[in-house]
């Protein structure tokens, strides 16, 4: 009697979960399209979405909904960091890699000046402003992904684009790590050793790149034994590359333990590193048949995983109570110094390395969606109890604010940067601007 009672209570919650989750997506949907009308990236819906639903979750007092479907999101968030990985191919990659990490370099080290002199300014600690200054430097890879894939892009700003974000979320994920370790201790009431706090994010970021990598490597090894006679050889690859990235994701969840150290992967890193030994060890045409064949099975978590990041923001926002609006005074400052920041390091960089003018003028529009990463980040400065409480909830729902601004902001921008510099297909040019077939051609004169 007892297992019935409790399988019917599951069941229950269940239901709910999965009506909510379907609600999201139809609702999504139907916002993306009126989103498409309005000639803003359908993108855009799925977010407006889950802020909707975030607030029926709120006026039903059933937030935890929000927990029970951060699986996908968690799914989701490695497909789109294992595709960032196969753009990471050696020959692009090595083509460019001096520039990349010059730019990089500055953008670091001008966007973590910058947004910890602005909390300075506002009293926070100097190792919280550490904080929240690298936090500032990370780059969310899925919009760009998503407007690439979605508009066919390519050209050189397209090929540049890849590597510093990728470069960018392993600096940034390395940088974070030691800060979150400085703040840690120095606020710990507890004795912490340094070797400790040294070898936690080392192990973290050496495992990622060991454990992802090999994922990569199986998996590659795996496809190439499959057979192309096969009439469903690409629903193979579909069904191989889902069980990597499925891997990867269960890996993260893990707990390692080397000696005292305890320390988890990183589910950005994991999954990016397979994609990048995956994408190095198979041939050119396999690579672009492992795209096609997954391409029409992700969708449905992205839009998913957009939705639920608006969720996040309204849930945690009206359960907090607190002054929304000192904080999105905040949430604005910060994305602007932000994007400042990153400015002006592009500029200095691409002066060093005399980076092409079509790359220095529009990468930073590229580069400004902050959510998955950045919350991600914001969410381990949350729940670590250490760190002062209210700088902890302050940090948050500053992130959280400022994600949602830039997802508002950040796709409209990148694609008009991506048109601008003439990297959309023809084909999706002419719909975006709504030309029928016989003006196509002047659709690349006409940029938006």
């Amino acid at each position: 009697m007892h297992l019935l009672m409790l399988s019917g209570a599951v069941n229950e919650i269940l239901f709910t979960d999965f009506v909510f989750l379907a609600l999201l997506i139809i609702l999504g949907t139907l916002l993306a399209r009126l989103c498409e009308q309005l000639r803003i990236p359908s993108i855009t819906g799925y977010f407006l979405s889950g802020i909707l639903v975030g607030f029926l979750l709120t006026i039903f007092d059933i937030e935890t909904i929000y927990l029970d479907l951060s699986l996908i999101s968690n799914i989701a968030l490695a497909f789109i960091a294992f595709e960032l990985g196969t753009r990471l191919h050696h020959r692009k990659l090595f083509h460019s890699i001096s520039e990349v990490i010059v730019i990089v370099f500055f953008q670091a080290l001008f966007t973590v000046g910058f947004v910890m002199g602005l909390f300075l300014l506002l009293g926070a600690p100097w190792e919280l402003a550490l904080v929240v200054g690298v936090i500032a430097m990370a780059t969310s890879p899925e919009t760009i992904m998503y407007i690439s894939r979605k508009y066919k892009t390519k050209g050189h700003l397209t090929d540049a684009i890849m590597p510093h974000i990728g470069v960018d979320d392993i600096v940034g994920v390395l940088l974070f790590s030691i800060a979150m370790a400085i703040a840690t201790a120095v606020n710990s009431p507890e004795h912490i050793e340094p070797l400790e706090s040294f070898l936690v994010p080392t192990y973290e970021i050496l495992g990622s790149i060991l454990l992802g990598g090999a994922v990569g490597a199986t998996l590659a090894l795996i496809i190439r034994t499959t057979q192309k006679k096969d009439p469903e050889f690409k629903l193979n690859y579909l069904t191989e590359t889902v069980f990597a990235i499925i891997l990867s994701v269960a890996i993260t969840f893990h707990e390692f333990h080397l000696g005292h150290v305890h320390f988890v992967l990183s589910p950005i890193l994991t999954p990016m590193f397979a994609g990048i030994l995956f994408t190095n060890l198979v041939p050119k045409k396999v690579r672009k048949e492992n795209d096609e064949a997954i391409d029409a099975f992700t969708p449905p978590f992205i839009y998913a995983f957009f939705a639920l990041i608006g969720m996040n923001l309204v849930v945690f926002i009206v359960s907090e109570e607190t002054s929304v609006w000192l904080y999105l005074l905040m949430a604005l400052v910060y994305a602007v110094v932000r994007v400042v920041g990153k400015q002006i390091g592009v500029i200095v960089g691409s002066k060093v390395k005399h980076t092409p003018s079509s790359v220095v003028k529009y990468l930073v529009r590229c580069l400004l969606p902050q959510a998955t990463v950045s919350i991600g980040m914001a969410q381990v400065v949350l729940h670590n109890e250490s760190l002062p409480h209210d700088w902890r909830i302050t940090i948050f729902i500053v992130i959280l604010i400022a994600a949602f601004v830039y997802q508002l902001v950040g796709p409209v921008v990148s694609r008009r940067a991506m048109i601008a510099s003439n990297e959309v297909s023809p084909e999706q040019l002419a719909y975006f601007m709504g030309y029928s077939e016989d003006k196509r051609s002047d659709a690349l004169d006409n940029k938006v």
